[in-house]
């Protein structure tokens, strides 16, 4: 009798352990946990202030692990976030979202690409603006040639890129650039420029101070003096089909808009270095799509 006790116990403490907890899903594939425990350093993401990136690479994602929290938090939503990295989830896959398994995930998405789930995904306000979204075109650092490569010369240029990336297709089928088309893996596809398959590769700007990306000891950076908007927002998603779902969204949205009244978002993506001030009066190499912008947003 007394082993049963203890063990109702056990089981009716973890299970209000649980309902204290709010699991949000990220992409395991990625080192964001690891990232983001040393971004955090010890601090509260809800005491966060200063987003300057403590690591190279994309600072993007783990911002937005922070950004995420403190306005579920000032929402109204206080339990403490648990993240839980799962395979399945990627870029363009959402369907545990769509089927109620999964809630909600960490990381922004291109508004394109869930146009068609509207009817199962809850869509908050923008974290990235139409427009804001600024990438560079890669190529080794070797190939010193292609890094002062003039805008008008663009038609020369090979560049890799995946179809189901529609954002990112489509900024690159507003210029003069040849598209090597590939659905595959980011890793294999920087591969490709590595060993000259192709010239070069569409990625949003790294945070080290000269833009140079370091990947797996190999070192890549932008052509000089010419970035691409890529044409559209980016939201977080909420599952409408999880029983939390309707209740987490609306203490999301309600804090979203509190950080962007008080300057947190803007102030967030430049200070992380994807509001870029390195290449602020860089060239736009499809300019035109900014007038899209205008009307979009």
């Amino acid at each position: 009798m007394k082993w049963l006790v203890l063990v109702l116990l056990v089981v009716c403490s973890s299970s209000a352990f649980s309902h204290n907890q709010l699991v949000v899903d990220i992409m395991s594939s990625e080192n964001f946990s690891q990232r983001y425990n040393a971004f955090l350093n010890g601090r509260s993401p809800l005491d966060v202030q200063d987003f300057h990136p403590t690591t190279n690479g994309s600072h993007i994602e783990i911002i937005e692990m922070v950004l995420l929290q403190q306005a579920l938090f000032l929402g109204g939503e206080t339990r403490e976030v648990v993240f839980n990295p799962k395979p399945s989830v990627n870029i363009i896959e959402f369907s545990d979202m769509i089927a109620g398994d999964s809630l909600i995930l960490a990381r922004s998405v291109w508004h394109e690409d869930i146009l068609n789930y509207r009817g199962s995904l809850y869509v908050s306000d923008a974290v990235v603006e139409f427009g804001d979204y600024e990438a560079g075109l890669y190529v080794t650092k070797r190939n010193i040639a292609l890094q002062n490569l003039p805008k008008e010369q663009l038609e020369q240029l090979t560049v890799v890129a995946n179809p189901r990336w529609r954002v990112d297709w489509r900024a690159l089928n507003n210029t003069s650039i040849n598209i090597v088309s590939f659905i595959g893996p980011w890793e294999t596809m920087l591969n490709m420029v590595e060993t000259d398959i192709v010239d070069a590769m569409l990625v949003n700007f790294s945070v080290s101070e000269n833009l140079l990306l370091n990947f797996e000891g190999r070192e890549y950076v932008p052509i000089q003096n010419l970035k691409m908007m890529l044409p559209d927002s980016r939201h977080f998603i909420v599952s409408k089909r999880h029983p939390q779902g309707e209740q987490i969204f609306a203490a999301l949205n309600r804090g979203l808009k509190i950080l962007k009244k008080k300057g947190v978002l803007r102030r967030a993506l430049m200070q992380s270095g994807f509001i870029n001030h390195l290449v602020s009066d860089w060239q736009f190499i499809n300019e035109d799509m900014m007038a899209t912008s205008r009307v979009v947003k």
